[in-house]
């Protein structure tokens, strides 16, 4: 399975986690603005954005690859390699 996400994506999965995060957390009001802060530099059109993108994107696949049987069909017969 192949899933890559544009930084539009990529922005929505990083604004959903850190509003849970600010929303659902006790933190002190200093961690607070640090992930605020980290938020704001991660806005559309940042270099730091493109740049998660590709690491979310790398993270995503990685998962997906440890957790996926691979079935290859090979002269009529199927193989299944675990992973």
């Amino acid at each position: 399975m192949n899933v890559v996400m544009n930084t539009d994506e990529a922005h929505v999965v990083l604004s959903l986690v850190t509003s849970q995060i600010l929303d659902h957390l006790q933190m002190s009001e200093e961690g607070r603005e640090v992930v605020k802060s980290w938020r704001r530099s991660h806005n559309l059109g940042s270099g730091d954005l493109d740049e998660f993108a590709i690491e979310l994107n790398e993270a995503v696949g990685n998962f997906i690859d440890e957790n996926t049987r691979r079935m290859v069909r090979q002269r009529g017969k199927l193989k299944v390699q675990e992973r």
